[in-house]
């Protein structure tokens, strides 16, 4: 008797589950259903036939003689009735695809009088007590509850970790770590994860304790201080006896991926105090960052007793062990056995399966490259295959960071159920998703207008055949009320805002692959679209256009992809282990072949192969033990190792294959540069991580069960009917077709079309009635042109005008576009109105991607630490007047600032041409401080000059800002406190054409780098991150013109400028709300130079004077801060204060009149540097002091912190620079948050192991300072402690704030701690000034206590 396989992928809502079963009929050979994941279900009442007996309705596939013998069932109001005694299966239903049967209950628990509340019409539920894959098993082989399954080989995807995750419904857990980093995930990173947020809400840990312990290791893993094991078993034993004592602990000790000495023997500790569940960084990720490690580790630790509940729970429910060959599907797109199954594989369980289907589709079609669209109820996942699967070694979820093999997926908030409004007179669709409940306004139960209702009522989805029937006047009702909120001289019909919102939701789809795409460096027009889930098909041809891409396949079970894909996965296991070392030295200067004169490094080789050698056998080893491999079984695997290599002083590492080693540095400057569009010969190459991968293809009846033909074998025979059944609720299914027999269309000749079919009501008469097509009755190689409908048992398929479709022997639907998109595709929706919204909508999303875009081309292609990990960058896009349009939101003291460069630059170079590129980091051009350096260029899209608005020598710009930690200057770091002039601070970089007319002058630069009473002391550092942000400058002037030549001529101009008019009608709104009084506030810097603003809206409420009148003079050293600082600060204000989403352009700014006095906020210029105030501290410190006035006057925050805390090492060789949060100021609703990043700055800090390992400190210290929030109703956060011990002689110097004033309370509330700063030394203790330079010998320390934040509110109710 062959094997009957299940596979199953069990999601938040639902589960998907096929069935294959050999011996069963050809009809009954592959079967396929949905259920709700509760494992509930729920049945119909048609009529109570006695007090403990009714007649039921429900799909046809949950009702078979006997099978609900033995579930509880509950009343419609959710009260147990008892259980079911009787279950007799009788005839089918006047609804198509429903069967009617009786049920008898026991009557045990009260059900005669729960039934006198209903009747006809209402659902009672049926729980089967069984797992929703164990259900969904027995439903569709028809095996009663009592009965016992036949032998089974199972193959599952659970999102039951996720969700734990998601609703925090883990185990207790505890967190051992060394003393001194007990806050170490409550601080993380120090960044915010909303950059606007005045209420910030830090991600809160898993862990329910932390346990310090003594004992430390250094960077290269020897040990400096031992284990007090005495000391540790009292504390566990302590722990252990303790009523709130964890279920779990997780082990995660500095520098343990170095040497996993001491996490092994405080496992052995802890497990002879009494803790049988203990987990240890060094088994569960042994990589470098002390962060991630220890949040991959707890979220290990927190999941596993779930997961193992859960297994032993599904394994007993399918027969155990003897009848069940169970394997789960991981994260990494393997499968595993049930003991392998750890919590961190768990978390893309599901969508993994996707991955795997979608790279199986790419190879049986034969394309290039493939972009797998994963549409759900309230997200959208995206996905790519090029030859590989992707993968990340580290992402990123509900915000914990996780450090181990998962697809790479990109989730966006973007889903059927996706809320469709009206903002400012803007057209939004997400964030928020309607849900489950309600659902979409067209499920009838009180739902918002969503995506789905948009298709309904655009006569997109057929509506006969939905297993519920749909509220047409609801949804259109929905419609109206959003239309209302229109401006009034909309000119938007109905007809046309449907479509509007669609088609932003389409960008929006669109938007998330290129980030996919764009990240790997892949061309998105090369390859082919597939959908996943029974929405993505109606979206697809639409999301194609807007990304050029050609060519299209719909899967026969594109409803159930990811179970498909479950069922084609091979077993695998992957080990991971760190190999820190470096292979190879910089290319000798001078010479023209790299290749060449690259020396490897051959002992590192040789421990390369041996270390390759030894993961090698080890990963097998435990392959062949976990999966109870057979020798044969192991010779027949498929075994691959790489290495994670990257330059040395970057962050960003490649993985590449380990053979052959003796080109490994020759193939990994090869891939670098077909990855980024260049390679760094001056560099040396180290590895970071070794890893190894090993697959078995299993066989099941003879045959491998990952087979392309399980994959195809989605046609069913003619006749056959869907057993897929829709048990009924989420919005992102509410485009799967199911609950039915679906009733066959009359199918012509080949590519002849069928009569067409009312679809339903639509929004006007000019709605589209588009012919249907039923899937199941297509033949091979029939053809469809479109427009048209294909709907399925699984899910609809929209065939777009223009695009062909064609059915291949197997069912697969294949789709190529047939008449090339014209330039107004774009606009097409509304080119009969005069109403630009909503193509200004998309065209705003789509410049703003291009920004975010080009961070990403400087993260990736960038050196630095600071660039590179702390992100302290910033990009944007600009028209032709230096007008800011799109900003990505990276680091607030960038925001608004550059427009000034970029007119500064249009000032001193008015004849430009294309491929020109300019720089400056001139704070008296435009700039903020010398460190932040300005890459424009410029962007040519019309054909002659005589296109442009008068003035305009370019179309468009775009632009980036990096801070470079090192750019010259009195002190290493490039931030001296103690300047007085411009010229102290480092090279100044006036306007300078880094490339013009075809001609480079990087030498040039280069030179002036080098130069100067104090030149940069990293020269070549400064010049990659420059080469980072021109190949960003490159990369978003070719998506701007792109964007450009797909609209008419004049268009994207004119949409943008409509943006800026948008925006300052919004900031209009929002100052009319402010009244008509005069508002003042006043602070000042630690040395009593006071700042002032005051607010005074004018009289019709439509602008506001802001008037920095009554602040300091000049200040005599680096606090002075340039117009182009206020600016970014006034934006940031705005967008955070605004109950709306202000957009980070130019258009807020129209209705502001700024007002800044001459002096420390505007000092005067000089074309002599050493007759310029200096400025370093006025980008870092005095910002955040004109966010505190402008808030102190607008009111309902507290001040935060005040201050970025710079701190600043180096010598003449290298310079690092950090800034450290602190706390954030309370509001009216909540306290403020601990220890991070507020206001002017949200860069990260570098994580405790890359700081030891780069630099010749040591951390010794990374807590929360607690207790110095201020007091109120509300207490402000608190801020942070940090002591660094010095390892060599080094120049330390500190530019801070508020260690002589307090963050002010508001409404009663108490100020903050002020901070401070203590420099131990042998010869003592010693409090420093805010500002300070000191040289710091071996073994001195310094202890930063940075401020609290401000309390809101009378009392301490806290």
């Amino acid at each position: 008797m062959s094997s009957i396989e299940v596979w199953a992928d069990v999601g938040g809502t639902f589960t998907d589950c096929l069935v294959l079963n050999p011996d069963a009929p050809d009809h009954l050979h592959r079967q396929s259903i949905k259920v709700l994941s509760s494992g509930l279900a729920s049945a119909t009442v048609v009529e109570q036939l006695a007090s403990d007996s009714w007649l039921l309705e429900m799909p046809a596939a949950f009702t078979c003689d006997q099978f609900w013998i033995g579930a509880k069932v509950f009343s419609p109001q959710a009260s147990a009735m008892g259980t079911v005694t009787v279950c007799d299966r009788l005839e089918p239903s006047a609804q198509a695809g429903k069967t009617k049967f009786r049920i008898v209950v026991d009557g045990t628990e009260g059900a005669s009088e729960e039934s006198e509340g209903f009747g006809a019409g209402q659902s009672l539920t049926l729980d089967a007590r069984l797992e929703a894959p164990v259900l969904a098993a027995r439903l569709l082989l028809q095996v009663p509850l009592s009965q016992s399954l036949s032998p089974l080989r199972v193959r599952l995807g659970t999102t039951r970790g996720t969700n734990a995750l998601l609703t925090r419904s883990g185990a207790k857990t505890g967190l051992v770590i060394n003393s001194g980093f007990g806050d170490l995930l409550s601080i993380g990173t120090q960044d915010r994860p909303d950059l606007f947020a005045l209420d910030i809400c830090k991600p809160i840990p898993l862990t329910d304790c932390v346990l310090e312990i003594a004992g430390r290791l250094d960077a290269a893993g020897k040990e400096i201080q031992p284990l007090d094991e005495a000391a540790l078993a009292n504390q566990f034993s302590e722990l252990s006896a303790s009523p709130d004592a964890p279920d779990v602990l997780a082990i995660c000790l500095m520098n343990s991926h170095r040497n996993d000495l001491h996490e092994r023997t405080v496992q052995q500790i802890a497990r002879r105090c009494g803790f049988a569940r203990v987990v240890r960084s060094s088994a569960v990720a042994p990589l470098p960052q002390l962060v991630p490690r220890a949040e991959t580790t707890v979220l290990d630790a927190y999941l596993q007793p779930i997961l193992e509940d859960y297994i032993d729970r599904v394994w007993e429910q399918f027969g155990g062990p003897s009848n069940c060959h169970l394997r789960w599907m991981t994260s990494g797109g393997n499968l595993v056995s049930s003991s392998a199954f750890r919590g961190v594989d768990s978390l893309l369980s599901g969508p993994a399966g996707g991955v795997v289907a979608l790279a199986r589709i790419a190879d049986r079609v034969g394309a290039r490259g493939a972009v797998g669209l994963d549409m759900g109820g309230t997200s959208t996942d995206v996905s790519r295959y090029e030859g590989s699967i992707g993968r990340r070694q580290e992402s990123q979820l509900a915000g914990v960071r996780v450090l181990t093999p998962m697809m790479d997926i990109h989730t966006i908030a973007a889903g059927g159920g996706s809320i469709c409004s009206v903002r400012d007179g803007r057209l939004i669709v997400g964030p928020e998703s309607a849900g489950a409940a309600p659902g979409p306004a067209c499920y009838g139960r009180g739902g918002p207008l969503t995506i789905t209702d948009v298709n309904l009522l655009l006569g997109r989805l057929p509506i006969d055949r939905f297993p519920f029937p749909l509220d047409i006047p609801a949804a259109e009702q929905a419609l109206q009320r959003v239309a209302q909120a229109l401006p009034n001289d909309s000119t938007l019909d109905s007809q046309a805002l449907a479509a509007g919102f669609l088609q932003i939701a389409i960008t929006e789809m669109a938007e998330a692959v290129r980030v996919v795409t764009t990240a790997a460096g892949s061309d998105v027009r090369q390859m082919t679209l597939v959908g996943f889930g029974g929405a993505a098909g109606g979206h697809l041809c639409r999301v194609a256009d807007a990304l050029e891409i050609t060519s299209i396949v719909d899967h026969p079970e594109s409803g159930l992809l990811s179970a498909v894909g479950i069922g084609a996965a091979p077993l695998g296991k992957i080990l991971t282990l760190a190999l820190e070392q470096k292979i190879a030295n910089k290319v000798s200067p001078g010479s023209g072949d790299s290749q060449a004169t690259r020396i490897t490094d051959s002992s590192a080789i040789r421990n390369l192969q041996q270390t390759s050698d030894a993961l090698r056998s080890r990963t097998l080893e435990g392959f062949a033990s976990a999966e109870s491999l057979s020798p044969s079984e192991i010779s027949a695997a498929e075994v691959a190792v790489e290495v994670d290599v990257r330059y040395v002083g970057t962050q960003a590492s490649l993985p590449v294959a380990v053979d052959p080693l003796d080109r490994l540095a020759a193939r990994f400057d090869q891939l670098h540069a077909k990855t980024f569009g260049y390679d760094r010969p001056e560099m040396e190459i180290e590895t970071i991580a070794i890893r190894c991968e090993a697959t078995l293809k299993e066989r099941v009846n003879g045959e491998e069960s990952t087979s392309a033909n399980n994959l195809a074998a989605g046609r069913k025979p003619s006749g056959q009917q869907s057993n897929l059944t829709d048990v009924g609720g989420e919005a992102g299914d509410a485009n799967s077709i199911a609950g039915q027999d679906i009733a066959s269309s009359e199918v012509g000749p080949e590519g002849s079309r069928p009569a067409a079919k009312n679809l339903g009501r639509a929004p006007s008469a000019n709605s589209e009635t588009l012919p249907t097509w039923d899937r199941l009755q297509l033949e091979p190689g029939q053809v469809i042109s479109g427009p048209a409908i294909v709907s399925g048992p699984h899910s609809v398929l929209i065939v777009e005008s223009g695009w062909r479709a064609e059915v291949d022997s197997e069912g697969w639907i294949q789709l190529e576009r047939t008449v090339s998109e014209s330039s107004s595709d774009l606009v097409s929706d509304t080119q009969e109105t005069s109403d630009d919204a909503i193509a200004m909508e998309v065209v705003a999303r789509r410049v703003q991607s291009i920004a975010e875009a080009m961070g990403e081309v400087i993260r990736r292609t960038s050196v630095s630490i600071n660039v590179k990990e702390r992100r302290d960058y910033s990009c944007a896009v600009f028209l032709g007047d230096g007008s800011l349009v799109a900003n990505a939101p990276h680091v607030p003291v960038h925001l608004g600032a550059m427009g000034h460069t970029v007119r500064r630059m249009i000032t001193e170079f008015p004849q430009m041409v294309a491929g020109d590129c300019f720089i400056t980091n001139d704070p008296y051009a435009g700039g903020s401080h010398l460190p932040d350096v300005t890459v424009i260029t410029p962007v040519f899209c019309a054909q002659s000059d005589a296109k442009r608005p008068t003035g305009w020598v370019a179309d468009f710009f775009v632009a980036s800002r990096c801070h470079h930690a090192e750019i010259g200057g009195m002190v290493p770091g490039s931030m001296a406190p103690a300047a007085t002039n411009l010229s102290q601070e480092g090279v100044v970089i006036r306007p300078f054409c880094l490339v013009g007319n075809g001609v480079s002058h990087h030498n040039e630069l280069q030179t002036l780098l080098g130069s100067g009473p104090y030149p940069s002391r990293n020269v070549a550092e400064n010049m990659a991150d420059i080469a980072a942000a021109e190949a960003a400058g490159r990369s978003g002037s070719e998506a701007v013109q792109q964007l450009n030549a797909s609209l008419p001529p004049g268009t994207l101009t004119k949409l943008l400028q409509r943006l800026l008019t948008v925006a300052g009608n919004a900031t209009a709104d929002w100052i009319a709300s402010l009244g008509p009084e005069r508002r003042s506030f006043r602070d000042q810097l630690d040395d009593g130079t006071p700042l002032q603003v005051t607010l005074q809206p004018n009289a019709d409420g439509s602008k506001l004077t802001i008037d920095f009148e009554g602040t300091g003079k000049v200040h005599p050293h680096g606090f002075n801060a340039t117009p182009s600082i206020v600016t970014s600060a006034v934006l940031y204000v705005l967008r955070s204060v605004s109950p709306t989403k202000l957009p980070l352009c130019d258009g807020v700014l129209q209705r502001i009149d700024l007002k800044i006095p001459e002096g420390l906020l505007d000092p005067p210029a000089d074309e002599d540097p050493a007759k310029c105030p200096a400025v370093v501290a006025g980008n870092v410190e005095t910002s955040n002091r004109v966010v505190d006035v402008l808030l102190g006057a607008i009111g309902g925050v507290a001040a935060s912190q005040g201050t970025m805390n710079n701190l600043l090492l180096g010598n003449d060789h290298f310079g690092y620079y950090e800034t450290i949060g602190g706390g954030a100021g309370a509001t009216a609703s909540q306290r403020g948050a601990d220890a991070v990043h507020t206001h002017m700055t949200n860069t990260r800090m570098t994580d405790p192991e890359v700081l030891e390992s780069r630099l010749p400190v040591r951390l010794w210290q990374f807590a929360i300072r607690q207790g110095s929030g201020g007091k109120g109703e509300h207490r402000g956060g608190n801020g942070m402690v940090r002591e660094l011990e010095f390892l060599e002689p080094l120049t330390l110097s500190l530019i801070t704030s508020r260690r002589t004033t307090a963050p002010y309370g508001q409404d009663g509330g108490e100020p903050g701690e002020s901070g401070k700063q203590v420099l131990r030394t042998k010869a003592g203790e010693e409090e420093l000034p805010p500002a300070v330079t000191r040289q710091v010998e071996p073994g001195d320390r310094l202890v930063i206590e940075t401020p609290g934040g401000g309390g809101f509110g009378h009392g301490d109710t806290e």
